[in-house]
């Protein structure tokens, strides 16, 4: 078969094909190589960059179960200590309540202690004035009848026997 006939040059298509290896070779070499390297790196960080947003949304999904486990274990807290406050508040109210009747009941059994010395005291002091009162009656009355040897021994028989009569 003779290429010659189809209009083709052997040498000029010999030329042809080496210069197309030649340029295929070049655009190869040093255009789709770091082309397509640059390629495989934006590949790369783009999918890390995706890796990195799923960690991200995982590492803030954590985060917000988190934060609503250490509110719900404050809440918790809050309420626990609310109620040992008021459970406290409450102790010392009863305490002091229990105080306050002790400190009343002391201070009535005192203060009876406190008036029955008074009456005492009163009953003692009634008891010398009337038996000054009596004493001076006794004489009054009998300044007139007796003399004063008889009126002296009368008048102290007279208080004897009342000091007697009001000490039972």
């Amino acid at each position: 078969m003779d290429i010659g006939r189809f209009g083709l040059d052997p040498m000029q298509l010999a030329a042809q094909v080496v210069n197309f290896l030649i340029i295929a070779w070049v655009i190869n070499r040093f255009l789709l190589r770091p082309l397509m390297a640059n390629m495989k790196a934006r590949r790369e960080k783009i999918a890390q960059g995706l890796a990195d947003a799923d960690k991200s949304r995982a590492a803030l999904e954590h985060a917000a179960q988190e934060r609503d486990r250490i509110l719900q274990e404050a809440s918790a807290e809050a309420f626990r200590l609310l109620q040992n406050a008021r459970n406290e508040g409450e102790r010392l109210r009863a305490a002091a309540l229990e105080r306050a009747g002790h400190d009343a009941e002391r201070m009535i059994v005192e203060a009876r202690g406190i008036m029955a010395l008074e009456r005492q005291d009163m009953e003692k002091a009634v008891q010398g004035l009337s038996l000054r009162l009596s004493g001076r009656i006794l004489e009054k009355v009998v300044q007139g009848l007796f003399n004063e040897e008889e009126r002296a021994g009368i008048v102290a028989r007279g208080i004897e026997r009342i000091g007697k009569a009001d000490a039972s």
